[in-house]
Protein backbone atom coordinates (compact mmCIF):
# COMPACT_ATOMS: atom_id res chain seq x y z
CA UNK A 1 0.00 0.00 0.00
CA UNK A 2 1.40 3.36 -0.95
CA UNK A 3 0.23 6.97 -1.08
CA UNK A 4 0.38 8.64 -4.47
CA UNK A 5 0.69 12.24 -3.34
CA UNK A 6 -1.02 14.95 -5.34
CA UNK A 7 1.66 17.42 -4.22
CA UNK A 8 4.34 15.25 -5.86
CA UNK A 9 2.57 13.92 -8.92
CA UNK A 10 1.04 17.16 -10.28
CA UNK A 11 3.58 19.92 -9.63
CA UNK A 12 2.01 22.11 -12.34
CA UNK A 13 -1.56 22.08 -13.65
CA UNK A 14 -2.08 18.99 -15.84
CA UNK A 15 1.66 18.18 -15.77
CA UNK A 16 1.92 14.79 -14.11
CA UNK A 17 5.00 12.98 -12.84
CA UNK A 18 4.49 9.38 -11.73
CA UNK A 19 8.15 8.35 -12.16
CA UNK A 20 8.65 7.19 -8.56
CA UNK A 21 5.44 5.20 -8.66
CA UNK A 22 6.34 3.69 -12.01
CA UNK A 23 9.51 2.31 -10.45
CA UNK A 24 7.59 0.98 -7.46
CA UNK A 25 5.01 -0.76 -9.64
CA UNK A 26 7.75 -2.24 -11.82
CA UNK A 27 9.49 -3.64 -8.75
CA UNK A 28 6.20 -5.06 -7.50
CA UNK A 29 5.63 -6.79 -10.84
CA UNK A 30 9.07 -8.39 -10.69
CA UNK A 31 8.26 -9.86 -7.27
CA UNK A 32 4.70 -10.93 -7.96
CA UNK A 33 3.27 -8.43 -5.48
CA UNK A 34 -0.09 -6.69 -5.61
CA UNK A 35 -0.32 -2.93 -5.09
CA UNK A 36 -2.95 -0.80 -3.44
CA UNK A 37 -2.62 2.90 -4.29
CA UNK A 38 -4.09 5.77 -2.27
CA UNK A 39 -5.02 8.84 -4.31
CA UNK A 40 -3.76 11.22 -1.66
CA UNK A 41 -5.28 14.61 -2.34
CA UNK A 42 -4.39 15.74 1.19
CA UNK A 43 -1.28 17.15 2.78
CA UNK A 44 1.24 14.94 4.53
CA UNK A 45 2.52 16.50 7.75
CA UNK A 46 0.88 17.56 10.97
CA UNK A 47 -0.56 14.20 11.95
CA UNK A 48 0.96 11.71 14.36
CA UNK A 49 3.18 9.33 12.43
CA UNK A 50 3.99 11.81 9.65
CA UNK A 51 7.74 11.87 9.19
CA UNK A 52 7.71 13.96 6.06
CA UNK A 53 6.05 17.14 4.86
CA UNK A 54 4.33 17.09 1.48
CA UNK A 55 2.17 20.08 0.68
CA UNK A 56 -0.63 20.30 -1.84
CA UNK A 57 0.42 21.60 -5.27
CA UNK A 58 1.44 25.27 -5.25
CA UNK A 59 -1.24 26.22 -7.77
CA UNK A 60 -3.79 25.04 -5.19
CA UNK A 61 -2.03 26.00 -1.97
CA UNK A 62 -1.59 29.63 -3.02
CA UNK A 63 -5.32 30.07 -3.57
CA UNK A 64 -7.34 31.82 -0.88
CA UNK A 65 -10.93 31.23 0.14
CA UNK A 66 -11.05 27.48 -0.57
CA UNK A 67 -10.13 26.10 2.85
CA UNK A 68 -12.13 24.77 5.75
CA UNK A 69 -12.76 27.25 8.58
CA UNK A 70 -13.92 26.68 12.13
CA UNK A 71 -16.15 29.00 14.16
CA UNK A 72 -13.14 31.11 15.18
CA UNK A 73 -12.11 31.61 11.56
CA UNK A 74 -9.06 29.35 11.77
CA UNK A 75 -8.26 27.66 8.47
CA UNK A 76 -7.16 24.08 7.84
CA UNK A 77 -5.21 23.64 4.61
CA UNK A 78 -4.75 19.88 4.73
CA UNK A 79 -7.48 19.32 2.14
CA UNK A 80 -9.58 21.65 -0.02
CA UNK A 81 -12.95 22.41 1.53
CA UNK A 82 -15.63 20.21 -0.01
CA UNK A 83 -17.76 23.35 -0.17
CA UNK A 84 -15.30 24.65 -2.79
CA UNK A 85 -15.71 21.58 -5.02
CA UNK A 86 -17.20 23.64 -7.85
CA UNK A 87 -15.10 26.79 -7.36
CA UNK A 88 -12.77 27.50 -10.28
CA UNK A 89 -9.06 27.48 -9.41
CA UNK A 90 -6.61 28.24 -12.21
CA UNK A 91 -9.21 27.27 -14.81
CA UNK A 92 -10.53 24.09 -13.16
CA UNK A 93 -12.65 23.16 -10.18
CA UNK A 94 -11.30 20.77 -7.51
CA UNK A 95 -13.68 18.06 -8.77
CA UNK A 96 -12.27 18.50 -12.27
CA UNK A 97 -8.73 18.35 -10.86
CA UNK A 98 -9.44 15.07 -9.09
CA UNK A 99 -10.98 13.68 -12.27
CA UNK A 100 -8.00 14.76 -14.37
CA UNK A 101 -5.63 13.12 -11.88
CA UNK A 102 -7.54 9.83 -12.03
CA UNK A 103 -7.48 9.94 -15.83
CA UNK A 104 -3.73 10.66 -15.88
CA UNK A 105 -3.00 7.86 -13.42
CA UNK A 106 -5.16 5.44 -15.40
CA UNK A 107 -3.36 6.36 -18.61
CA UNK A 108 0.12 6.01 -17.05
CA UNK A 109 -0.65 2.60 -15.59
CA UNK A 110 -3.11 1.31 -18.18
CA UNK A 111 -1.26 -1.99 -18.51
CA UNK A 112 -1.11 -2.51 -14.75
CA UNK A 113 -4.71 -1.75 -13.76
CA UNK A 114 -6.09 -4.92 -12.23
CA UNK A 115 -2.66 -6.55 -11.94
CA UNK A 116 -0.52 -5.66 -10.10
CA UNK A 117 -2.55 -2.56 -9.15
CA UNK A 118 -5.59 -4.23 -7.65
CA UNK A 119 -7.15 -1.37 -5.73
CA UNK A 120 -7.27 2.41 -5.49
CA UNK A 121 -8.29 3.90 -2.19
CA UNK A 122 -9.91 7.18 -3.19
CA UNK A 123 -8.82 10.12 -1.05
CA UNK A 124 -11.92 11.89 0.24
CA UNK A 125 -10.59 14.19 2.95
CA UNK A 126 -7.87 14.75 5.53
CA UNK A 127 -5.65 11.68 6.04
CA UNK A 128 -7.38 10.32 2.94
CA UNK A 129 -10.49 9.71 5.03
CA UNK A 130 -14.08 10.62 4.27
CA UNK A 131 -14.53 13.23 6.98
CA UNK A 132 -14.15 16.88 7.88
CA UNK A 133 -10.86 17.99 9.55
CA UNK A 134 -12.66 18.35 12.87
CA UNK A 135 -9.72 17.45 15.11
CA UNK A 136 -6.49 18.98 13.71
CA UNK A 137 -3.64 18.00 16.00
CA UNK A 138 -2.29 21.52 16.35
CA UNK A 139 -5.50 22.49 18.17
CA UNK A 140 -6.99 19.30 19.53
CA UNK A 141 -6.23 16.74 22.22
CA UNK A 142 -7.94 13.44 22.94
CA UNK A 143 -10.81 13.13 23.86
CA UNK A 144 -11.99 16.56 22.73
CA UNK A 145 -15.21 16.75 20.73
CA UNK A 146 -13.64 18.70 17.86
CA UNK A 147 -15.29 21.52 15.94
CA UNK A 148 -17.56 21.89 12.95
CA UNK A 149 -15.73 22.95 9.79
CA UNK A 150 -18.37 24.91 7.91
CA UNK A 151 -17.57 28.59 8.37
CA UNK A 152 -15.80 29.33 5.09
CA UNK A 153 -17.70 31.54 2.63
CA UNK A 154 -18.71 28.67 0.37
CA UNK A 155 -20.03 26.60 3.26
CA UNK A 156 -22.10 29.51 4.54
CA UNK A 157 -23.47 30.10 1.05
CA UNK A 158 -24.42 26.43 0.80
CA UNK A 159 -26.22 26.65 4.12
CA UNK A 160 -28.06 29.78 2.99
CA UNK A 161 -29.20 28.04 -0.18
CA UNK A 162 -30.46 25.20 1.98
CA UNK A 163 -32.50 27.75 3.92
CA UNK A 164 -30.69 27.07 7.14
CA UNK A 165 -28.28 29.92 7.86
CA UNK A 166 -30.18 30.73 11.03
CA UNK A 167 -29.63 27.13 12.13
CA UNK A 168 -25.84 27.51 12.35
CA UNK A 169 -25.21 26.05 15.80
CA UNK A 170 -24.13 28.14 18.75
CA UNK A 171 -22.42 27.09 21.95
CA UNK A 172 -20.57 24.19 20.35
CA UNK A 173 -17.58 24.44 22.68
CA UNK A 174 -13.92 24.25 21.70
CA UNK A 175 -11.87 21.50 20.11
CA UNK A 176 -11.10 20.11 23.54
CA UNK A 177 -14.51 20.44 25.18
CA UNK A 178 -16.53 17.49 26.48
CA UNK A 179 -20.14 17.09 25.32
CA UNK A 180 -21.49 18.22 28.68
CA UNK A 181 -19.49 21.45 28.38
CA UNK A 182 -21.29 22.63 25.22
CA UNK A 183 -25.03 23.23 25.13
CA UNK A 184 -25.31 22.09 21.51
CA UNK A 185 -24.02 18.64 22.43
CA UNK A 186 -25.90 18.40 25.69
CA UNK A 187 -29.28 19.22 24.13
CA UNK A 188 -29.16 21.39 21.00
CA UNK A 189 -28.21 18.57 18.62
CA UNK A 190 -31.65 16.98 19.17
CA UNK A 191 -33.64 20.17 18.55
CA UNK A 192 -35.40 20.70 15.19
CA UNK A 193 -32.80 23.26 14.13
CA UNK A 194 -29.98 21.05 15.34
CA UNK A 195 -31.28 18.10 13.37
CA UNK A 196 -31.66 20.10 10.16
CA UNK A 197 -28.12 21.47 10.51
CA UNK A 198 -26.62 18.03 11.09
CA UNK A 199 -28.47 16.63 8.08
CA UNK A 200 -27.08 19.38 5.86
CA UNK A 201 -23.55 18.96 7.26
CA UNK A 202 -23.48 15.19 6.78
CA UNK A 203 -25.28 15.30 3.42
CA UNK A 204 -22.63 17.70 2.11
CA UNK A 205 -19.90 15.23 3.03
CA UNK A 206 -21.75 12.33 1.39
CA UNK A 207 -22.32 14.34 -1.79
CA UNK A 208 -18.59 15.15 -1.98
CA UNK A 209 -17.65 11.49 -1.55
CA UNK A 210 -20.14 10.46 -4.21
CA UNK A 211 -18.85 13.02 -6.72
CA UNK A 212 -15.19 12.06 -6.28
CA UNK A 213 -15.88 8.32 -6.36
CA UNK A 214 -17.96 8.58 -9.52
CA UNK A 215 -15.09 10.43 -11.15
CA UNK A 216 -12.68 7.65 -10.15
CA UNK A 217 -15.02 4.96 -11.43
CA UNK A 218 -15.30 6.71 -14.79
CA UNK A 219 -11.50 6.85 -15.12
CA UNK A 220 -10.76 3.28 -14.06
CA UNK A 221 -13.76 1.68 -15.80
CA UNK A 222 -14.15 -1.25 -13.41
CA UNK A 223 -10.61 -2.50 -14.03
CA UNK A 224 -9.81 -2.54 -10.29
CA UNK A 225 -11.47 -2.20 -6.90
CA UNK A 226 -12.25 1.20 -5.41
CA UNK A 227 -12.09 1.69 -1.65
CA UNK A 228 -13.09 4.51 0.67
CA UNK A 229 -11.75 4.96 4.17
CA UNK A 230 -13.97 5.89 7.13
CA UNK A 231 -12.33 7.10 10.32
CA UNK A 232 -12.82 5.16 13.55
CA UNK A 233 -13.98 7.99 15.82
CA UNK A 234 -14.61 5.88 18.87
CA UNK A 235 -14.50 8.51 21.63
CA UNK A 236 -17.90 9.77 22.79
CA UNK A 237 -19.50 6.88 20.89
CA UNK A 238 -21.34 5.93 24.07
CA UNK A 239 -22.53 9.49 24.66
CA UNK A 240 -26.00 10.23 23.20
CA UNK A 241 -24.61 13.12 21.14
CA UNK A 242 -21.85 11.08 19.44
CA UNK A 243 -20.09 14.44 19.43
CA UNK A 244 -16.73 13.45 17.91
CA UNK A 245 -18.46 11.63 15.07
CA UNK A 246 -20.90 14.45 14.48
CA UNK A 247 -18.27 17.19 14.11
CA UNK A 248 -16.45 14.96 11.60
CA UNK A 249 -19.64 14.64 9.53
CA UNK A 250 -20.87 11.24 10.74
CA UNK A 251 -24.49 11.84 11.77
CA UNK A 252 -24.78 8.92 14.14
CA UNK A 253 -27.38 10.26 16.55
CA UNK A 254 -31.03 11.35 16.53
CA UNK A 255 -31.99 7.95 15.14
CA UNK A 256 -29.54 8.15 12.23
CA UNK A 257 -27.18 5.29 11.41
CA UNK A 258 -24.30 7.26 9.92
CA UNK A 259 -22.39 4.25 8.67
CA UNK A 260 -25.36 2.63 6.96
CA UNK A 261 -26.09 5.93 5.20
CA UNK A 262 -22.44 6.34 4.18
CA UNK A 263 -22.19 2.74 2.95
CA UNK A 264 -25.24 3.18 0.70
CA UNK A 265 -23.75 6.34 -0.80
CA UNK A 266 -20.39 4.65 -1.40
CA UNK A 267 -22.02 1.65 -3.06
CA UNK A 268 -24.17 3.81 -5.31
CA UNK A 269 -21.12 5.84 -6.36
CA UNK A 270 -19.18 2.76 -7.43
CA UNK A 271 -17.08 1.84 -4.40
CA UNK A 272 -16.31 -1.81 -3.71
CA UNK A 273 -14.63 -1.66 -0.30
CA UNK A 274 -15.57 0.03 2.97
CA UNK A 275 -12.30 0.53 4.87
CA UNK A 276 -12.42 1.24 8.61
CA UNK A 277 -9.78 2.13 11.18
CA UNK A 278 -9.12 1.23 14.83
CA UNK A 279 -9.43 -2.56 14.48
CA UNK A 280 -6.74 -3.15 17.10
CA UNK A 281 -8.62 -1.33 19.88
CA UNK A 282 -10.60 -2.87 22.72
CA UNK A 283 -13.19 -1.13 24.87
CA UNK A 284 -11.41 -1.99 28.08
CA UNK A 285 -8.23 -0.25 26.92
CA UNK A 286 -9.94 3.12 26.61
CA UNK A 287 -10.22 5.72 29.39
CA UNK A 288 -13.69 5.61 30.93
CA UNK A 289 -14.05 9.39 30.85
CA UNK A 290 -14.01 9.32 27.01
CA UNK A 291 -17.24 7.27 26.73
CA UNK A 292 -15.43 5.26 24.08
CA UNK A 293 -16.48 2.00 22.44
CA UNK A 294 -14.37 1.02 19.43
CA UNK A 295 -15.73 -2.53 19.44
CA UNK A 296 -19.37 -1.50 19.13
CA UNK A 297 -18.41 1.09 16.53
CA UNK A 298 -16.66 -1.55 14.42
CA UNK A 299 -19.64 -3.88 14.69
CA UNK A 300 -21.94 -1.11 13.48
CA UNK A 301 -19.63 -0.39 10.54
CA UNK A 302 -19.31 -4.05 9.59
CA UNK A 303 -23.07 -4.43 9.55
CA UNK A 304 -23.44 -1.27 7.46
CA UNK A 305 -20.95 -2.48 4.85
CA UNK A 306 -22.57 -5.90 4.63
CA UNK A 307 -26.07 -4.46 4.24
CA UNK A 308 -24.89 -2.24 1.39
CA UNK A 309 -23.06 -5.05 -0.38
CA UNK A 310 -19.58 -3.65 0.23
CA UNK A 311 -16.52 -5.65 1.23
CA UNK A 312 -15.24 -4.71 4.68
CA UNK A 313 -11.55 -3.89 5.11
CA UNK A 314 -9.72 -2.58 8.13
CA UNK A 315 -6.66 -0.94 9.59
CA UNK A 316 -5.10 -0.42 12.98
CA UNK A 317 -5.18 3.23 14.05
CA UNK A 318 -2.08 3.21 16.24
CA UNK A 319 1.35 1.75 15.63
CA UNK A 320 1.33 -1.34 17.82
CA UNK A 321 3.50 -4.45 17.92
CA UNK A 322 1.99 -6.40 20.82
CA UNK A 323 0.06 -9.65 20.76
CA UNK A 324 -3.05 -8.11 22.31
CA UNK A 325 -3.42 -5.79 19.32
CA UNK A 326 -2.80 -8.63 16.87
CA UNK A 327 -5.33 -10.85 18.62
CA UNK A 328 -7.97 -8.15 18.42
CA UNK A 329 -7.43 -7.67 14.69
CA UNK A 330 -7.50 -11.44 14.20
CA UNK A 331 -10.89 -11.57 15.90
CA UNK A 332 -12.35 -9.85 12.82
CA UNK A 333 -10.60 -12.12 10.33
CA UNK A 334 -13.72 -13.90 9.06
CA UNK A 335 -15.40 -10.57 8.24
CA UNK A 336 -12.39 -8.98 6.54
CA UNK A 337 -11.80 -8.64 2.85
CA UNK A 338 -8.35 -7.24 3.63
CA UNK A 339 -6.30 -5.73 6.41
CA UNK A 340 -3.77 -2.92 6.17
CA UNK A 341 -1.14 -2.95 8.90
CA UNK A 342 0.29 0.36 10.06
CA UNK A 343 3.22 0.25 9.69
CA UNK A 344 6.59 -1.15 8.70
CA UNK A 345 9.10 0.65 10.94
CA UNK A 346 12.50 0.11 12.49
CA UNK A 347 10.70 -0.85 15.70
CA UNK A 348 8.92 -3.64 13.83
CA UNK A 349 12.31 -4.88 12.61
CA UNK A 350 13.47 -5.72 16.13
CA UNK A 351 13.69 -9.52 16.27
CA UNK A 352 11.02 -10.18 18.89
CA UNK A 353 8.56 -7.84 17.18
CA UNK A 354 9.28 -9.20 13.72
CA UNK A 355 8.77 -12.77 14.90
CA UNK A 356 5.43 -11.85 16.43
CA UNK A 357 4.40 -9.97 13.27
CA UNK A 358 5.28 -12.91 11.03
CA UNK A 359 3.09 -15.16 13.15
CA UNK A 360 0.29 -12.60 12.95
CA UNK A 361 0.48 -12.56 9.14
CA UNK A 362 0.39 -16.35 9.03
CA UNK A 363 -2.55 -16.37 11.42
CA UNK A 364 -4.45 -14.07 9.08
CA UNK A 365 -4.12 -16.84 6.51
CA UNK A 366 -4.84 -19.61 8.99
CA UNK A 367 -1.37 -21.20 8.89
CA UNK A 368 0.13 -20.27 12.27
CA UNK A 369 0.34 -22.32 15.45
CA UNK A 370 -0.83 -20.87 18.75
CA UNK A 371 1.25 -17.91 19.93
CA UNK A 372 3.48 -18.55 22.91
CA UNK A 373 5.30 -16.12 25.14
CA UNK A 374 4.24 -12.82 26.73
CA UNK A 375 1.23 -11.07 25.30
CA UNK A 376 2.74 -7.64 25.79
CA UNK A 377 6.29 -6.34 25.87
CA UNK A 378 8.10 -3.05 26.13
CA UNK A 379 7.38 -2.30 22.45
CA UNK A 380 3.60 -2.33 22.95
CA UNK A 381 1.40 0.72 23.01
CA UNK A 382 -0.79 1.23 26.05
CA UNK A 383 -3.67 3.23 24.56
CA UNK A 384 -5.33 4.02 27.89
CA UNK A 385 -2.14 5.62 29.16
CA UNK A 386 -1.41 7.80 26.14
CA UNK A 387 -3.02 10.63 24.25
CA UNK A 388 -4.83 9.60 21.11
CA UNK A 389 -2.69 9.23 18.01
CA UNK A 390 -4.25 9.60 14.57
CA UNK A 391 -3.18 7.13 11.92
CA UNK A 392 -1.66 8.59 8.76
CA UNK A 393 0.39 7.38 5.84
CA UNK A 394 4.06 7.75 4.97
CA UNK A 395 5.34 9.28 1.75
CA UNK A 396 6.82 7.16 -0.98
CA UNK A 397 10.59 7.38 -0.53
CA UNK A 398 10.60 6.97 3.24
CA UNK A 399 11.77 3.63 4.62
CA UNK A 400 8.32 2.96 5.98
CA UNK A 401 5.49 1.40 4.04
CA UNK A 402 2.32 -0.37 4.94
CA UNK A 403 1.54 -4.02 4.54
CA UNK A 404 -1.74 -5.41 3.26
CA UNK A 405 -3.12 -8.91 3.61
CA UNK A 406 -5.77 -10.04 1.11
CA UNK A 407 -7.77 -13.21 1.42
CA UNK A 408 -6.73 -15.80 -1.11
CA UNK A 409 -3.49 -14.13 -2.18
CA UNK A 410 0.00 -13.57 -0.92
CA UNK A 411 0.34 -10.84 1.65
CA UNK A 412 2.11 -7.73 0.56
CA UNK A 413 4.97 -5.58 1.80
CA UNK A 414 6.15 -2.77 -0.44
CA UNK A 415 9.31 -2.06 1.55
CA UNK A 416 11.63 -4.01 -0.73
CA UNK A 417 14.51 -4.08 1.74
CA UNK A 418 12.22 -6.09 4.00
CA UNK A 419 10.82 -8.75 1.73
CA UNK A 420 13.63 -11.30 1.95
CA UNK A 421 13.20 -11.48 5.72
CA UNK A 422 9.43 -11.75 5.77
CA UNK A 423 8.83 -14.02 2.83
CA UNK A 424 11.54 -16.61 3.41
Amino acid sequence: MVDSWWGITEPEPKEYNFAAYRELVNQAKLRGFKVQVVSSFHQCGGNVGDECYILLPDFVRNTSGIWYKDAEGQETQEYISLFADTVEIAGRTPLQMYGDWFAAFAAEFAAELGDPIVEVMVGLGPCGEMRYPSYPLDRWNFPGIGQFQCYDEHALQSLRLAGGEHRLPRETGTYNSRPQDASFFSQGYASPDGQLFLEWYSDSLKRHASDVLRSARAAFQNKLRLAAKISGLHWWYSDPSHAAEVTAGYYNTNGHNAYAEIAKVLKAAGADVFDFTCLEMRDREQPSEAASSPENLIQQSQAAAAAAGLSFAGENALQRYDQAAYDQMLSYKDQLHSLTYLRVTETLMRPVNLQRFRRFVKSMHGTAKAETGPAMNDESVQPAQRSFQAASHQAFGAREFEACAYKGSAWIVLGFWLTAILLQ
